[in-house]
């Protein structure tokens, strides 16, 4: 692999350079406090000592060609420092300064500089804030942050710089062992650092907070390697940005933002992803203490019947499942408790043993000797300091000792951030038992827990490019070329206005006329379909506007199932962004897709059909007949097949209409790259 291993001297050094003085002092002080005990040496042309540290006057005057060095000069002073480490054969540098790519057109240039100057060397930023290896005492951080010493714990990359301070700071008993900042990701980035993570044996799972990803078939390899190894990577994705090819004309521009594209590469890469930094977190710490669950079936219980309505319901729209307790479990539950606790799952097992940790991991521990793959413990611990929690640490114990006793996972949860003590939170810990925060956040981590149980690194993704110019082909032409390349369009021809009549008499009737030259032809009033005869056609020809001076005279397909959006589009970087939906006139209304990359397999297709919400039409619904699914992916992967062996941005085929014997595109967008 390319670049293979760049950061590995960077984020792991033994001697460290510094440039500026404020930022500098700060680095020097978080080190100390996180036990750093390599070399640290400051450069510094007029200051004898910096945070009582002798200073050298130039990379020139240094002992030797440190590991990394942290530069907080201003911009334009970095490109020189910058420039003499790579002649002097540094690891790596964090540049600290802004004013770069983010800035404009100026600071584009600046970053240009920057990377030349760096040469082999690779940089973190510029406009970066520096990163935390909490496993070596590593701190090149010019700020204050929550991290403390670890032996292992998981690992995050972060292009933003405040937010990656806020991750440090978490008190939800996160075990962060590094935290990379990534700025501009002008030379080293989100990649480099993966494949740091992935390859030291001491990170428990990955978290990702960005906005893009700068090289995605090598995140996509890495991901492979990652999960061969076991190592699960969960990711916050933001922003809006435009798409690598923002095609006004389509639907699917409009249903497809870059939010889906992502989530169907992170679906590819075997990636789960959460949507705020608190999910991010709880996620994280589920997978730090026990990795991944096995499965999506739960058991939850709590004291209260309320608690078990909320899980519930919060549940509902998740994968998790709460399946009834067999008989023989049921049973052997009830024994162990009065005859006035009902028996079910969630399991209000109400107080009548509080305090009891015998009575308590008798019970828990027949409720845990089931099929689920996590069991829940909704505890709230009154959290101030006049409170007692001592009964709240045993009901922490007993599941622990439930948990040791079937050797099953054990989860607890408290539905109110704030209500977990430092007592109940370490009686958690003896027993190998994570604590998550917040019921929606709670199961927000158990949902994507569960879903990395089935869901791994898949194909790479196919390769695009931005395009940087398009043309918008009409249906006429655009239904000739797909028709050439195996798609099948309805029998039709093209013809002037005063030639429509001859024509439909020509393709044989009911006819479909269609005006040429607009991009919606239904809001227009540019379509009418099922025309019966020459009077029908000259009063469709009367309602149509009057500019049109071309149409497309079709025969009107019959016996229809269901109406599909189909659309294969490129997406750079992330792939070819395949859309499926409800087709026709209410793609935008309702808004029923799912979306893919390229290249996909059959059944991969087949499974993201029944995803949606008309599925059932195809299925054959209320005694009608069922669509030709098996041609419907056929003409998919003809699609495909299609955009990425030609010189296309997006294929839009909208809509496809299927009926029992075939699948046939009745409207088509093409633009081609020009």
């Amino acid at each position: 692999m390319a670049d293979e291993q760049r950061l590995t001297r960077t984020l792991n050094p033994r001697s460290i350079a510094l440039f500026g003085t404020s930022p500098a002092q700060s680095v020097i002080e978080q080190c100390r406090k996180l036990g750093y005990t390599g070399e640290i040496w400051p450069v510094h042309p007029t200051r004898e000592t910096l945070g009582d540290l002798k200073c050298f006057k130039s990379v020139a005057d240094l002992p030797s060609s440190p590991d990394v060095a942290f530069v907080a000069v201003n911009r334009h002073a970095t490109i020189d420092v910058i420039n003499q480490l790579s002649k002097a054969a540094s690891g790596g540098a964090v540049c600290y300064a802004s004013g770069f790519a983010e800035s404009g057109l100026d600071g584009i240039a600046l970053q240009n500089q920057l990377v030349v100057a760096a040469g082999k060397m690779p940089i973190l930023g510029p406009n970066c804030y520096g990163y935390i290896n909490a496993l070596d005492g590593i701190a090149l951080w010019p700020d204050q942050h929550g991290c403390m010493p670890l032996s292992s714990g998981v690992a995050i990359v972060s292009q933003s710089g405040n937010v990656g301070l806020n991750l440090t700071l978490q008190q939800r008993g996160l075990q962060l062992a590094y935290l990379v900042t990534v700025g501009n990701q002008a030379s080293a980035g989100v990649e480099d650092c993966l494949e740091v993570f992935i390859n030291d044996s001491r990170v428990t799972a990955i978290g990702l907070f960005i906005e893009a990803i700068v090289d995605p078939i090598r995140f996509a390899k890495l991901a492979q390697i990652a999960d061969h190894r076991n190592l699960r990577i969960v990711a916050l994705q933001t922003g809006r940005s435009e798409a690598g090819a923002t095609i006004a004309a389509s639907h699917t521009a409009s249903l497809a933002g870059r939010r889906s594209a992502y989530e169907a590469f992170f679906t590819r890469c075997g990636v789960a992803m959460v949507n705020t930094p608190v999910e991010l977190i709880e996620t994280l710490k589920l997978l730090d203490q026990g990795g991944a669950l096995s499965g999506n079936k739960l058991v939850s219980l709590s004291c209260s019947g309320g608690e078990a309505s909320l899980i519930a319901d919060l549940c509902e729209k998740t994968s998790l499942i709460f399946e009834p307790f067999s008989n023989e479990q049921h049973a052997r539950i009830g024994s162990t408790l009065t005859e006035l606790v009902t028996v079910g799952n969630p399991f209000d097992y109400h107080t009548f043993m509080w305090g009891d940790r015998k009575a308590t991991a008798n019970t828990f521990t027949e409720v845990m000797s089931g099929p689920q793959d996590a069991t829940l413990l909704i505890l709230d611990t009154p959290p101030m300091s006049d409170h007692d929690s001592k009964t709240w640490v045993t009901a922490a114990q007993s599941i622990g000792d439930a948990a040791k006793a079937t050797n099953r996972r054990g989860v607890i949860i408290a539905t109110v951030p704030e209500c977990v003590t430092d007592a109940v939170r370490a009686a958690a810990s003896e027993e190998k038992i994570v604590v998550l925060q917040g019921l929606h956040d709670a199961v927000v981590a158990l949902d994507a827990a569960a879903w990395l149980a089935i869901h791994h690194a898949n194909e790479v993704p196919a390769q695009v490019k931005v395009a940087t110019s398009t043309q918008l082909i009409n249906e006429a032409d655009a239904k000739l070329f797909l028709l050439k390349n195996g798609v099948n369009v309805p029998s039709g021809k093209k013809c002037a206005r005063h030639d429509v009549i001859e024509t439909a008499n020509q393709v044989g009737y009911p006819v479909t006329l269609k005006g040429l030259g607009l991009a919606h032809k239904s809001e227009s009033g540019a379509v009418k379909v099922g025309l019966q005869s020459e009077q029908h056609i000259l009063e469709a020809l009367y309602t149509m506007p009057v500019s049109i001076s071309e149409f497309l005279v079709e025969q009107t397909v019959v016996n229809v199932v269901a109406e599909i959006l189909v659309s294969v589009r490129r997406d750079a970087p992330v792939g070819w962004l395949i859309t499926l939906g409800a087709g026709g006139i209410y793609t935008e209304l309702w808004r029923d897709t799912t979306y893919l990359l390229a290249p996909v397999s059959d059944s991969a297709i087949k499974a993201a059909l029944t995803k949606l919400r008309i599925a059932p039409l195809l299925e054959g619904f209320r005694g009608k007949p069922a669509g030709n699914t098996d041609a419907l992916v056929a003409l998919v992967q003809c699609v495909i097949d299609i955009a990425i062996n030609n010189d296309l941005v997006e294929i839009e085929l909208n809509p496809v209409l299927v009926t029992p014997e075939t699948a046939i595109a009745v409207d088509a967008l093409l633009i081609a790259s020009i």
